[in-house]
């Protein structure tokens, strides 16, 4: 009998009628005899941490006793052990069979794993309330198809609808953008999209027209196995600060035309004074070699004043398409409706034009930052100075493209290094209430969106003071 309770795996103990142990075989022993042989022993002695008075423990014991009934509960025996035990009279015997089993690692699995439950519950409230409460659109698409499996409600407000409105419809359903679909073909091959403009309708637009823009994110979500499971986007609707961006460009564009017209009113003002008194000599005169003369003179003035008013609407007007430009010709035109200004403020112009291509770009835009730069190296030589315009073929060191590299240096007063860091920002002006804030700004812009570059130095040193502004503009500028 002992050798078939050994072979238990739970302990085994008997106890007579006064609870001395009669009884225990080896995993009991393992379990509360510490190397000590506990037979005659009395429990309650020998284990006085186990019950108390009033305990429910002598209770139950003296109640399987009495009535011959089965019980059983938890107790430590002793800590730091767990004991289910289980408690059984035998009448044979006339006394109790103990069965017990060590649950220690089985209760601190069960407290780790329902802490892990609690943690993981809490931790996927936190994602769910990002998730939610994100100032982006967010969703989740499968690869059949690009379904959308989920989505959070700022997502679904791009359409007008509530989530599940949404949930199970396509992409390109949703919104049949061009090149939308080939995006999610490239994320799905496993190479993301970040940060990329993108702009088109939607389906439950009530306008059809109406052409939003938006910043896109979208990543692969990979399996356990490393596989793409899943795709996810990220997305920001900027279609109102792009409309801002294009109404202060505009207005910019306006401003420039502006700041232009006293200079181009003081440029057709002199010729056409002198060819009105040139008209009035010659029909006050009886000579007939005189008044040839007179004429002449007023022919050429006028065509000054027909030149003049040419640049000005190649200013004002602005193409639809990109031309293959001369540069050096843009600058000169720009140059022609500053020389009034130029030569009363004694400032000297010397240009080294070594270049022999041409670029592709909007001309009209590029008259607008060669004239904002024109403008801005005039305002700082009030009281003369020397204005450098040099212009080279060569190869953007970062981005490896072949181009034009244009610099205009002035030798003003300098900026300071607070202020040129300042220079780009939209609004930002050294120039009071007669500035607008949007000239450099704008300027970089436009050099952006033709794949350049602006840079600026300056410097407020007494022995080579000054500022020089380096535009970098690609052969290939604009796209054919």
């Amino acid at each position: 009998m002992a050798q078939f309770f050994d072979a238990t795996t739970d302990a085994i103990c008997f106890l007579d009628r006064d609870y001395n142990f009669t009884f225990l075989n080896r995993r009991a022993n393992e379990l509360i005899s510490q190397g000590k042989d506990l037979t005659g022993c009395n429990l309650f002695t020998t284990f006085p941490g186990v019950v108390y008075e009033g305990s429910p423990y002598v209770a139950n014991y003296a109640r399987s006793m009495k009535e011959r009934v089965p019980g059983a509960f938890e107790a430590f025996y002793p800590e730091p052990l767990n004991i289910w035990l289980s408690v059984q009279s035998y009448p044979a015997e006339d006394g109790i069979m103990l069965f017990f089993r060590d649950v220690t690692q089985q209760k601190a699995d069960h407290e780790a794993l329902r802490r892990k439950t609690a943690e993981a519950e809490r931790q996927h409230a936190e994602l769910q309330t990002i998730y939610d409460t994100a100032p982006i659109g967010l969703a989740l698409f499968d690869l059949d198809d690009y379904h959308y499996l989920r989505l959070n409600d700022r997502q679904a407000a791009f359409f007008g609808l509530r989530p599940d409105q949404v949930v199970g419809r396509t992409l390109v359903e949703m919104a049949p953008i061009e090149g939308l679909r080939e995006l999610f073909d490239q994320v799905r091959d496993g190479k993301p999209v970040i940060n990329f403009p993108l702009e088109g309708t939607l389906l439950t637009d009530p306008d059809p027209t109406n052409i939003r823009s938006w910043t896109v994110s979208y990543f692969p979500v990979y399996g356990a196995d490393g596989t793409i499971q899943a795709i996810t986007a990220a997305s920001l609707e900027v279609t109102q600060q792009k409309k801002a961006e294009a109404a202060l460009i505009q207005s910019e564009k306006l401003a420039v035309v502006g700041r232009l017209a006293s200079s181009i009113a003081h440029e057709i003002n002199n010729p056409l004074e002198a060819v009105t008194n040139l008209i009035y000599l010659a029909r006050t005169s009886e000579r007939r070699e005189e008044v040839a003369q007179f004429l002449d003179t007023a022919e050429v003035e006028l065509r000054r004043v027909s030149a003049i008013v040419s640049q000005t609407l190649r200013f004002h007007k602005q193409a639809t398409s990109p031309q293959e430009v001369f540069l050096p010709d843009v600058v000169t035109s720009v140059l022609s409706i500053f020389q009034g200004r130029i030569a009363n403020s004694r400032i000297t112009v010397e240009r080294r034009p070594r270049v022999s291509r041409t670029v592709r770009c909007f001309e009209g835009e590029i008259r607008q930052v060669i004239s904002n730069l024109l403008g801005n190296a005039l305002d700082a030589m009030p009281s003369g100075g020397r204005l450098v315009l040099r212009a080279r073929q060569g190869t953007h060191w970062r981005t490896g493209r072949a181009g034009i590299f244009f610099t205009l240096a002035d030798t003003g007063e300098g900026i300071s290094p607070g202020t040129r860091g300042r220079l780009f920002n939209p609004f930002f002006t050294t120039k009071g209430i007669t500035g607008t804030g949007l000239g450099l700004w704008v300027s970089k812009e436009i050099m952006e969106r033709h794949h350049g570059t602006i840079i600026v130095r300056s410097s407020q040193n007494s022995q080579h003071r000054g500022t020089v502004f380096t535009l970098f503009l690609p052969f290939d500028a604009v796209d054919r």
